[in-house]
């Protein structure tokens, strides 16, 4: 049964049209807009009036083979990918189609979901709007945040709704996941937007020296907003002084001095879980009811893969925006782009911007490859930093063995991320529970929860 909604639009070429039909049927029952032509000269016709997403053309071909045609496009079309179709597919002729700028090869007899798996991964890295053609990103934002995932855009809308309130916000979140993002756009949509929002760091003070610079704090964002983050630091004492705050609305500063009314919205982040140091005595339980009556939960970039491409491309946009007076790469390569969609990100969205300003300052052309992608071994078992191997060159693995390796890790991540539950794991890949068994043999994996119980459910 065909989907509701279109992914994108594909153009199928090939000069076999049982091939074509085939494909066009397949591929329109899979949610795609899809158009086709006998051979090159007149896909680039089609391609003059109808803009697609993705093309998937054979090599061999009458007048122009595939890879004459690969040229055209990347020249006049340099958004639209191309994954090619080959009866002799072998490493050398795929290393040399994607140099030449193709996305992906597939050798003849191949299963559609195959293709399928492969789209799904550009539809992912690219964001198709599926509105008959290429266009530009849609995504929701609230000032520094912003996203297109379900997780992303369900947090800007717990956002809206708490911004207006004069209530304390509990915001958590993994280290690096943006909290302080979460609380300066919940400022700007506050009552207090045109009054300054103070930070103050919690970890930052000793334990006796915590309450004096806290209510100076408290001072300075009168009429304003306060941010305490690293919440769970602050002192037994200074907890304390906190709590007469909330309660009374008034500070009360060492010395003897006259309590001073308090006019400030608190909002404290913390990226640890609050309860477990109540149960040990390390958090006030009354501060804590107070505090977590409203809160927020940042997810993970793990769990937001949608926006990993959206937040990539923003990154080195700023990146060049920071650096006017030297050329840096504008776009980011399709295959750098599946090396960063594969990474589990353990630093979540500020272990990105770094691995994007890093490849941006050492990357020599107007695209970031994937040899300038450093990351950190995705597994914890293999220490250490590791560069993502160029394809081709002496000493590195080729094609088959890079595509592996980021399968690999994508599938591991998957797995972990659904405790080990296959089922899970392949609705989060986007492809049967069968393909993802498939390639758990093929590599040799078992899921983290199941190796005792591959079927769990």
């Amino acid at each position: 049964m065909a989907e509701s909604s279109h992914k994108g639009v594909l153009l199928v070429v090939d000069d076999e049209p049982l091939k074509r039909i085939t494909l066009q049927i397949e591929l329109s029952q899979a949610g795609y807009t899809v158009i086709d032509a006998p051979d090159a000269p007149a896909a680039l016709a089609l391609l003059q009036s109808q803009p697609v997403h993705a093309i998937i053309t054979d090599i061999r071909m009458p007048q122009m083979d595939g890879i004459q045609f690969l040229e055209h496009v990347r020249t006049h079309w340099p958004q639209t990918h191309v994954i090619l179709m080959t009866a002799y597919g072998s490493v050398d002729a795929a290393v040399q189609a994607i140099k030449r700028g193709a996305y992906d090869y597939l050798t003849k007899p191949f299963r559609t979901d195959v293709l399928l798996e492969k789209l799904d991964r550009l539809r992912t890295a690219h964001g198709w709007s599926g509105n008959g053609g290429p266009g530009p990103e849609t995504y929701e934002q609230i000032g520094p945040l912003f996203g297109r995932s379900h997780a992303a855009r369900r947090l800007l809308q717990q956002i809206r709704a708490v911004a207006d309130s004069e209530r304390p916000v509990l915001i958590e979140g993994e280290p690096g996941s943006g909290k302080t993002e979460v609380a300066r756009a919940l400022h700007q949509l506050s009552r207090r937007a045109d009054r300054p929002m103070t930070t103050f760091n919690c970890s930052t003070s000793s334990p006796s020296a915590t309450a004096e610079p806290m209510c100076a704090r408290f001072a300075a964002a009168q009429s304003g907003t306060l941010l305490l983050t690293e919440i769970d630091t602050l002192p037994l004492d200074a907890q304390r002084k906190l709590l007469l705050v909330l309660e009374h609305g008034e500070l009360e500063f060492p010395g003897g001095q006259a309590p001073t009314p308090a006019d400030v919205r608190l909002l404290c982040a913390t990226s640890h879980d609050l309860q477990p140091l109540v149960e040990i005595k390390r958090f006030r339980e009354d501060l804590y009811y107070r505090l977590s009556a409203v809160s927020l939960e940042v997810p993970p970039l793990r769990d937001r893969q949608e926006d990993i491409p959206l937040l990539a491309r923003h990154f080195l946009r700023q990146y060049a925006d920071q650096t006017p007076r030297r050329p840096v790469p504008t776009r980011i390569g399709t295959h750098a782009m599946d090396a960063l969609l594969a990474y589990p990100w353990p630093g979540n969205v500020r272990e990105l911007e770094h691995v994007i300003d890093r490849a941006a300052t050492c990357a020599g052309g107007e695209e970031l490859e994937l040899k300038d992608i450093v990351l950190p071994q995705a597994a914890a078992s293999r220490p250490g930093r590791s560069t993502v191997p160029v394809l081709g060159n002496a000493g590195t693995p080729g094609l088959t063995d890079t595509i592996a390796g980021i399968e690999k890790t994508l599938i591991d991540s998957a797995l972990q991320r659904a405790a080990g539950n296959q089922a899970r794991a392949a609705q989060f890949l986007g492809i049967p529970r069968t393909t993802l068994r498939d390639k758990m043999a093929k590599y040799g994996m078992a899921s983290p929860s199941a190796r005792q119980s591959p079927d769990a459910e």
